[in-house]
């Protein structure tokens, strides 16, 4: 007999986290109605999660444009302003079953520190998860899973 834990977990088998370096900013867990496992060897899928990347580094750079903005006599007054030397990263990971299906890694450092250690991209995440639901749930003949001569459905 299934504990209502155990029937959360069986709902949920889907995993979209941003981290920045190893930190968690955002965690959600979501399940995809007619999931379609051809998806995830897709092109559509490929896609969808570098879009969700633009997405992120859009709202990143609006962020430190409106930072920049605002502390620009720092910033004239001193070029190092807001710097640090760590190589910080962010990263995407979509996770099946606590299998990586999806992972986007870029270089955070571009960002000023401020805009980087306080990132919210809460607006965003419905649309993300929707894009990847919507991804993994689509029919095969839909499905684009041929590169040059190469399948990718495997």
């Amino acid at each position: 007999m299934n504990t209502k834990k155990e029937i959360k977990k069986e709902q949920r088998k889907f995993e979209f986290t941003i981290y920045l370096n190893d930190n968690i900013i955002v965690q959600r867990y979501f399940n995809v109605i007619g999931f379609n496992n051809r998806a995830i060897n897709s092109l559509n899928f490929k896609d969808a999660i570098d879009y969700n990347q633009y997405t992120i580094q859009h709202h990143m750079k609006n962020k430190t444009l409106d930072f920049m903005t605002e502390n620009r006599r720092s910033f004239y007054e001193n070029p190092l302003f807001e710097k640090n030397d760590m190589n910080d990263t962010m990263k995407i990971v979509v996770k099946m079953d606590d299998k990586v299906i999806a992972h986007r890694q870029w270089d955070a450092t571009i960002y000023p520190v401020k805009v980087r250690y306080t990132v919210d991209v809460r607006e965003h995440i419905y649309e993300m998860i929707t894009r990847i639901q919507k991804c993994l749930s689509e029919r095969n003949d839909r499905l684009e899973t041929k590169y040059l001569q190469y399948d990718l459905a495997v």
